[in-house]
């Protein structure tokens, strides 16, 4: 056994908005926890960085501060099929950069009580019926319960067995840079509108999200249909007339399943390293964040009974199952849509459901 200073009710792998929000409701419930984060903080992390509808429930969590996080509140969406507009429409999106967002998260949770320990890489993760030994590169830490957040490639998930591996289908391929540019001539290239590019024959989205002093811009789709992205991507910044180097673009995965299990004694994942995502649009803070807090509610739960078994655990299932609903209406709805590219069956009305999907 570890000495006591090592020794923690929880510890959560991943400093994202799920591992943060985790670690921040598991710090208010009087748990000591910890956070291992492998990258030094604050860090970026590749993404679209926009939200709408949920930017009220996230005021509701952490107050009207999170409003100074918004970059630029644009007020109209155009929507493009096939380089034709089918769509603008008056409404209302606001744009953020993660590495401000999750480092916000993140300092709720050390506020909390959470301890951060940062530029730490986990090297492997031992559970018994006892406890949870982790192991990385500054030591060994041990505790009673692990929450894995630490993305698609989630090591916790490997190393405990709840994912061998993700099938070319079980994933998209994203990618996108932030482009500086001055305000001035964001409001001159693309007015106060967030964009949205889709096309009858690509499984896909590409976008254009203004900010305060940048504009970013990104596309994805399926990685079983992504062989040529690359190239894509080049062609929507030559569109757009944006000069950018090869070495700016930046990818990352994003499931499009859940694990079919994402719980085991003593043992819970969140955000995307349970497949937590809205398959249709890829869009997965909300998700992150909820199932970040359900994970809490069980950790808190188990220590206060000393219950660390599987039946305690698989608890989770139903603490998620309200936004797990959302999740498979999304599944099914990028199903429809597979099947409609499939057959030339694209047009404006569906473009429409999904615009409506990805802004709730």
């Amino acid at each position: 056994m570890n000495s006591q200073e090592n020794f923690y009710d929880v510890i959560v792998v991943g400093a994202g908005p799920g591992g943060s929000a985790a670690a921040e409701k598991c710090g208010e419930y009087g748990l000591k926890t910890l956070i291992i984060e492998k990258e030094k903080l604050p860090r970026d992390k590749p993404c679209g960085g926009m939200y709408s509808g949920y930017i009220k429930e996230l005021i509701e969590l952490y107050g009207s501060e999170i409003n100074d996080l918004v970059e630029r509140r644009t007020d109209r969406v155009k929507i493009y099929l096939d380089q034709k507009i089918i769509f603008s429409e008056n409404y209302s999106i606001d744009s953020f950069l993660r590495k401000k967002l999750d480092y916000f998260i993140t300092k709720g949770a050390i506020r909390a009580g959470a301890k951060v320990m940062d530029n730490c890489r986990v090297i492997d993760i031992i559970i018994n019926s006892k406890e949870v030994r982790v192991f990385t590169e500054k030591g060994i830490f041990v505790s009673k319960i692990i929450i894995g957040a630490d993305g698609v490639n989630s090591i916790v998930a490997k190393k405990i067995g709840l994912n061998k591996g993700w099938g070319r289908n079980d994933v998209s391929l994203a990618m996108e840079s932030e482009i500086k540019m001055s305000n001035k001539e964001i409001e001159k290239r693309f007015g106060n509108c967030t964009i949205i590019y889709t096309y009858s024959n690509f499984l896909g989205y590409e976008w254009v999200i203004p900010k305060n002093g940048c504009v970013n811009i990104g596309l994805g789709t399926s990685v079983s249909k992504s062989s040529d992205l690359k190239e894509q991507f080049v062609a929507l910044a030559k569109r757009l007339n944006i000069e950018m180097k090869t070495k700016d673009i930046k990818a990352h995965m994003i499931p499009l399943r859940m694990l079919k299990k994402t719980y085991k004694e003593r043992a819970l994942l969140c955000g995307d390293a349970g497949g937590f995502t809205y398959p249709l649009t890829g869009g997965g803070i909300e998700t992150a964040i909820k199932s970040g807090r359900a994970a809490a509610d069980i950790c808190n739960e188990a220590v206060e009974n000393n219950d660390f078994s599987l039946k305690m655990f698989k608890k989770y299932e139903s603490y998620c199952s309200y936004f797990v609903k959302e999740i498979k209406k999304s599944r099914l709805q990028l199903s429809i849509l597979e099947f409609c590219m499939k057959y030339k069956l694209i047009n404006r009305y569906l473009v429409d459901k999904f615009f409506r999907f990805m802004v709730k």
